[in-house]
């Protein structure tokens, strides 16, 4: 297990040019052997909150994958809290995985792939953040090389269930293009065996149906850990690491 106590002592600055197209976002390193892309979750309950609890982290990634360049996505309608935001609308950071913001996470995916071709295009996605990637891989079939879906809410309207429905993100829910990713993705998802919120069964129904596409799937249930914890962490960057070799 890799252990993100002492993080700050292997941070990198970010890099100068810190504008993605249309989204915005962070980079750490010049790697060009792999890029490494994280999309943050909701932040949801917290007013108008940065979204930036991953900075730190990507800077790690950095750092332990020097052939790497590693970047902090915003995801439409947010800020970092260090003056760049992205465009779009988050509603509130309420029921918004919709196809308009879901094609501008893809449009942001593509023109990173432009710009670094041979780079292998490794994205995370934790929660919210996950929900938009298992839409967006599915959609375009080889967007990205290997998508790891985090607490991930494979199926909208069973998530909601038991909160205030999500019409809008029903209507992308993941669950609908699982069977159209194809074989030029990995999908690893990931959740943890105490995360209340996203339960491992969701993201089981979505790795049971990518298969039958030719799809690379695996579901991998952590032991001990939540929604979003040291120990949660400390696993996804072992994943990570591993896929940028």
């Amino acid at each position: 297990m890799i252990c993100l106590l002492f993080l700050s002592n292997a941070a990198l600055t970010a890099n100068a040019q810190q504008d993605l197209a249309p989204l915005k976002g962070k980079s750490y390193g010049k790697g060009q052997k792999f890029t490494i892309v994280f999309l943050h979750g909701d932040v949801s309950g917290a007013g108008e909150k940065p979204a930036n609890y991953y900075e730190r982290f990507m800077s790690y990634i950095a750092a332990r994958a020097p052939e790497s360049t590693a970047i902090d996505m915003l995801r439409p309608g947010y800020a970092n809290g260090s003056g760049l935001v992205s465009p779009g609308t988050n509603h509130k950071r309420r029921d918004q995985y919709t196809a308009t913001n879901n094609d501008l996470v893809a449009e942001t995916l593509k023109s990173l792939r432009v710009s670094n071709p041979d780079a292998k295009l490794i994205v995370v996605g934790h929660s919210g953040g996950a929900a938009q990637l298992g839409a967006v891989i599915g959609r375009y079939p080889g967007i990205v090389d290997t998508a790891i879906l985090l607490a991930f809410t494979c199926d909208i309207k069973k998530w909601r269930a038991k909160y205030r429905p999500f019409p809008r993100s029903e209507k992308q829910s993941p669950i609908k293009f699982a069977s159209t990713i194809g074989p030029d993705t990995k999908v690893i998802a990931i959740t943890g065996a105490r995360d209340k919120n996203t339960w491992s069964d969701l993201a089981k129904s979505y790795v049971d149906i990518a298969p039958k596409n030719g799809t690379d799937a695996i579901l991998l249930e952590v032991a001990g850990v939540g929604h979003w914890d040291q120990q949660l962490e400390g696993y996804v960057a072992r994943v990570m690491l591993e896929e940028a070799k």
